[in-house]
C-alpha cells in the first residue's frame, strides 16, 4: 500500500464520520484521560500527538500486570522482553527497535519514564504495573519534550498524588500456577500542607513452565545409555516480589508543591525459560544425532539440567517541583535509580550443558535532572523551555559456559568465557516548543532539541577462561570513549473547527545515539556504531462523534531511517556463537494505526485498535545471504528484501464490556472479553523460516462484581491455550522463548 493510498484512507476514516453535535445535558459516556504529552495537563484528546492514554480504571478492567500487557492494547506496539534474560526489555514501536538481542550496552529506542524520570537501561526493564494512575504510550519520535531523545516512542508511567480525604483499598487474589496476590493502598493528608500515600503488593506464583524430565532418549554418542541424565525437576518463570511505593506531597502555598515518589521492588525469580524443541521439517539436530535427545512437544514443558534462577532489586526516588512564576510554571525532576540483577540462565533448554549463562551480575545507577519552564506569553502564544542532564553508570560481568562441541571438541570438553565492563552514559540537552494560534481554528508549533551523548566504556571483551571453571578468565582493561551531539527539530500544525474535534499533521525528527557492543569478540569489532537517525512524517485526526459517544482516533505515519543499528550473528575462531553490532541499514516504513471506542449506553462499551505497517529496507550492507563467500552485490540485492524482525505487519485488538445493574446487591455485574491478534512475525535479521512466529490471537476475559466499597473479579488469560513465543533461536537445536500459557484467578477488593 502506497503512502497516498494511506492518507486518503485517514482522510475518509474521518470525513465519513458523523459530524459533532453540541454537546447534551447529561455525563459524558467516554473517559477523559489526563496527559502531559506535551508537558502540559491536558486531555488525551486535545492532544496533537499520536497516543494511546491508560487510566487507573483502564489498567484494572484490562487485568494489566506488568508493562508487555500494556503493549496489547496500543497500534504498532511492541513490548514483548527478549526472553533470553528475565524481564529484559527489547520494546519496539512503528518499527523502530533493538532486535531480538540482550546486548546490556545497547540504548533502547523506547524510553520508558517512571514519575517523569527517564529509566537509562533496559535491564529489569519488563516493569510491574502496580499502582500508576495513568499510562501514556506516545508513538513516534519524541524529540522535544522527553528526556533524553527518543527514537521510536516513549511510554510514560504516572503515580496519582495524595489525596486529602483519608482513603484506601485493599485486594487480595488467588489464581492457577499458585499465584497468591496482596495488595493495599492508603492515602490521606497528615497536614494542612501535607499529604501522603503509600501502596504495597505481594505477588507469587510457581511459573507455568514445568520441568518434568521429560523427553525421549536413545542410546547416542554423548548418551550411550540413552536415559535422562537425572537433572532436577523445577518449575520456571516463577515469582515471589515485593513492591512498596510511597508517595509524599509537600503544598505550602498555591503556587508550589513538592512531591516525592519513592519505589522499592525486589523480586526472587526464576531465569528465562528457554524450550528447545525439534523441528521434523529440518534434518536431524546435534542434539538428536549426538545425544539421542527429543525434547517434549508441550509448550510449556521443559527439561532443564541448569537451576536458573534471578534476584532483582530496584530502588528509586523522584522529586518534582512546581513554581507559578509570573505567566507560567517552573518545573524540576530529580531522579535517582539504583538496580542490581543476578541471573543463571539455561539457554540451550535441554537435559545437556551445551550452552548456559551462568552466575551473570549486573549493577546499574543513574541521576537525573530536568527543568523546564511553561508560560503563557500572551492568549494565542506559550512557550516550553527546559534542560536535561542524566548520568547513568552500568557495570556487568557476563559468563557463558558451552560445551566442547562448539569447537569440534568432547561434549566434556567446556568452554567457560567471560566479559567484565563498565559504561557511563552522560547525556546533556536543552530543548524549547514555541506553540502559537494563527486563527480561531489553526495553530502551529515549532520546536527544536539539542542532544550530546558522551560514552565511556572500560571493557575486557568475551575471552576465554584457562579454568578451572571462571578462573584465569581475562582481565586485561580496554578504555574506549566517544561523544555525539545532534539537533532535532520538530514542526506541527493544528486544525480544531469544533472543540471535539482535531486534525493535525508533523514532521518530526529522532535520534539515537551510538552505541557499543560489549559482545564483540575483540576489541576492533566493540564500535561504536554511528546514531541513528528517524525523520517521521505524520498526519492524523481525533474525534467525539454521535453525540460523545464515539471516538476515533486516526493517523498515517511515514518515517525514513537512517544508519540503521543492526545485531547479526556470527562465530568467532573456536565456532562460539558471537552477536556483531554495525550500521547497517537504511528504510522507509509506512503505517496506518486506528483507535476507536463506542459507547451507546452506560452499560456498553466496544473498543479497537488496529495497527498496519510495512517497513522497506531501501539499503542493507554486511550481510552474506547468497551462499558464495564474501558480500557481493547479490547478497545486498537480497538483503533489501528482508522483513523487519519482531514487527507484525497488522495487530488489532478488540475489548467490549457489558453491565448489568443488581439493584437487590446495590451493584452491577460486568462481563469484559478482549482479543488481540497479531501477524506472524520473524525473530531474526536474516529471515530464516526456521525462526519465524506464526500468526497467534489471545483470548482474555473477565467477570466482576462492582458496588461502591467492593470488586469481585473472575479472570481468565489465554483462554484458548494459543501457542505462540516471544522469539526463536537455534544452537544444537532450536529453543524458544517466552509465550503466555492459560491462567485464571480470583481477585477480591475493599474500598474505604
Amino acid at each position: 500500500m502506497k503512502l497516498t493510498h494511506l492518507f486518503w484512507l485517514a482522510v475518509a476514516a474521518s470525513t465519513v464520520l458523523p459530524t459533532p453535535a453540541p454537546a447534551q445535558d447529561r455525563e459524558p459516556l467516554l473517559e477523559e484521560v489526563i496527559v502531559t504529552a506535551t508537558r502540559r495537563a491536558e486531555t488525551a484528546q486535545d492532544v496533537p500527538v499520536s497516543l494511546t492514554p491508560l487510566s487507573a480504571k483502564a489498567l484494572e478492567e484490562a487485568g494489566v500486570v506488568d508493562i508487555t500487557d500494556v503493549g496489547f492494547m496500543a497500534p504498532n506496539v511492541q513490548l514483548q522482553p527478549v526472553s533470553t534474560f528475565p524481564g529484559f526489555a527489547t520494546f519496539s514501536m512503528r518499527g523502530l527497535g533493538t532486535g531480538a538481542n540482550s546486548i546490556r550496552s545497547l540504548d533502547p529506542t523506547v524510553q520508558v519514564l517512571v514519575d517523569g524520570m527517564v529509566v537509562a537501561t533496559q535491564i529489569a526493564g519488563q516493569l510491574d504495573m502496580f499502582d500508576y494512575d495513568t499510562v501514556e504510550v506516545l508513538r513516534g519520535p519524541q524529540g522535544i519534550f522527553f528526556g533524553r531523545n527518543s527514537i521510536g516512542g516513549a511510554i510514560q508511567l504516572r503515580t496519582g498524588k495524595p489525596t486529602e480525604e483519608f482513603e484506601g483499598r485493599v485486594k487480595l487474589g488467588v489464581g492457577s500456577q499458585g499465584l497468591l496476590l496482596g495488595e493495599a493502598v492508603v492515602q490521606g493528608a497528615l497536614s494542612d500542607t501535607v499529604r501522603a500515600r503509600v501502596a504495597l503488593q505481594y505477588r507469587e506464583y510457581d511459573g507455568f513452565f514445568e520441568d518434568n524430565n521429560g523427553g525421549t532418549f536413545v542410546p547416542a554418542p554423548n548418551n550411550p545409555a540413552g536415559t535422562e541424565p537425572g537433572t532436577p525437576t523445577q518449575t520456571q518463570n516463577m515469582q515471589e516480589s515485593i513492591f512498596i511505593k510511597p508517595t509524599i506531597t509537600f503544598e505550602p502555598n498555591e503556587s508550589f508543591d513538592l512531591t516525592l515518589y519513592g519505589q522499592y521492588f525486589h523480586d526472587d525469580g526464576g531465569s528465562g525459560a528457554t524450550q528447545a524443541f525439534v523441528n521434523p521439517d529440518l534434518p536431524p539436530s546435534t542434539l538428536e544425532t549426538q545425544f539421542g535427545y527429543t525434547p517434549p512437544t508441550d509448550q510449556f514443558e521443559v527439561n532443564h539440567d541448569l537451576l536458573g534462577d534471578s534476584e532483582t532489586d530496584i530502588l528509586q526516588l523522584v522529586a518534582e517541583a512546581n513554581w507559578a512564576i509570573g505567566n507560567g510554571v517552573l518545573t524540576s525532576v530529580t531522579g535517582v535509580r539504583d538496580l542490581e540483577f543476578e541471573s543463571s540462565n539455561d539457554i540451550d533448554g535441554t537435559p545437556f550443558l551445551l550452552i548456559h549463562f551462568p552466575n551473570n551480575e549486573e549493577e546499574a545507577s543513574q541521576f537525573s535532572q530536568e527543568l523546564r519552564y511553561a508560560v503563557d506569553l500572551s492568549d494565542d502564544m506559550d512557550l516550553i523551555v527546559g534542560a536535561f542532564y542524566m548520568d547513568a553508570e552500568q557495570s556487568v560481568i557476563e559468563r557463558r559456559e558451552f560445551s566442547g562441541l562448539t569447537a569440534g571438541r568432547d561434549h566434556f570438553d567446556f568452554n567457560y568465557i567471560q566479559s567484565d565492563w563498565t559504561q557511563d552514559v552522560t547525556s546533556t540537552a536543552a530543548f524549547a516548543n514555541l506553540r502559537f494560534a494563527l486563527s480561531d481554528t489553526w495553530s502551529t508549533s515549532i520546536g527544536l532539541r539539542y542532544s550530546r551523548e558522551e560514552k565511556d566504556l572500560n571493557l575486557t571483551p568475551l575471552g576465554g577462561c584457562t579454568g578451572p571453571g571462571f578462573t584465569g578468565c581475562p582481565t586485561a582493561k580496554t578504555a574506549l570513549s566517544e561523544t555525539w551531539n545532534n539537533t532535532s527539530p520538530r514542526v506541527g500544525v493544528e486544525y480544531r473547527p469544533r472543540d471535539n474535534l482535531l486534525y493535525f499533521a508533523s514532521w518530526t525528527r529522532g535520534f539515537r545515539s551510538g552505541n557499543y557492543n560489549v559482545r564483540a569478540p575483540s576489541i576492533p569489532a566493540v564500535g561504536p556504531a554511528d546514531p541513528e537517525q528517524a525523520d517521521q512524517f505524520e498526519v492524523g485526526m481525533k474525534g467525539d462523534f454521535l453525540d460523545g459517544t464515539l471516538r476515533s482516533n486516526v493517523a498515517v505515519f511515514y518515517t525514513v531511517y537512517d544508519e540503521i543499528q543492526r545485531v547479526t550473528n556470527g562465530e568467532d575462531a573456536l565456532g562460539n556463537p558471537l552477536q556483531l553490532l554495525r550500521n547497517a541499514a537504511k528504510a522507509t516504513i509506512p503505517g496506518i494505526e486506528v483507535e476507536m471506542t463506542w459507547a451507546p449506553t452506560e452499560a456498553f462499551t466496544l473498543q479497537g485498535s488496529f495497527g498496519w505497517i510495512d517497513p522497506e529496507f531501501d539499503e542493507f550492507t554486511g550481510l552474506e545471504l547468497d551462499g558464495q563467500p564474501g558480500i557481493t552485490p547479490a547478497d545486498e540485492a537480497l538483503a533489501v528484501q528482508l522483513e523487519f524482525e519482531r514487527v507484525p505487519e497488522f495487530e488489532y485488538t478488540l475489548a467490549g464490556s457489558y453491565a448489568w445493574e443488581l439493584p437487590q446487591l446495590d451493584g452491577d455485574l460486568i462481563f469484559r472479553v478482549q482479543f488481540a491478534h497479531r501477524d506472524g512475525f520473524f525473530t531474526d535479521v536474516t529471515n530464516n523460516p526456521d525462526r519465524d512466529i506464526d500468526d497467534y490471537d489471545l483470548l482474555d476475559a473477565s467477570l466482576r462484581y462492582e458496588s461502591d466499597q467492593w470488586r469481585i473479579s473472575l479472570w481468565g488469560r489465554n483462554l484458548t491455550e494459543e501457542n505462540y513465543a516471544d522469539i526463536i533461536s537455534a544452537a544444537f537445536n532450536q529453543q524458544r522463548f517466552g509465550g503466555q500459557a492459560r491462567t485464571y484467578g480470583l481477585e477480591v477488593g475493599w474500598s474505604f
